[in-house]
């Protein structure tokens, strides 16, 4: 984790947006990221990259982990 302290990750995605027609309002919003490649980029292994996740609150296709 230490590694990680004071870096940025540079991640590629994309953002879904479903327009609700009658509301003309967001209805919803699905995002997709790889989150993998920096942080390979950024640990150097995949053993690394593991570790961080063990207890992390967020997984690593970026979905949110409620403890």
């Amino acid at each position: 984790a230490i590694r990680m302290l004071d870096h940025k990750l540079v991640m590629r995605g994309t953002v879904i947006f479903a327009w609700d027609n009658e509301t003309d309002k967001v209805a919803s919003l699905q995002f997709k990221t790889d989150m993998m490649t920096p942080l390979i980029e950024l640990l150097g292994n995949l053993s690394s990259v593991s570790c961080a996740f063990e207890k992390a609150c967020v997984t690593p296709d970026c979905n949110f982990v409620l403890h």
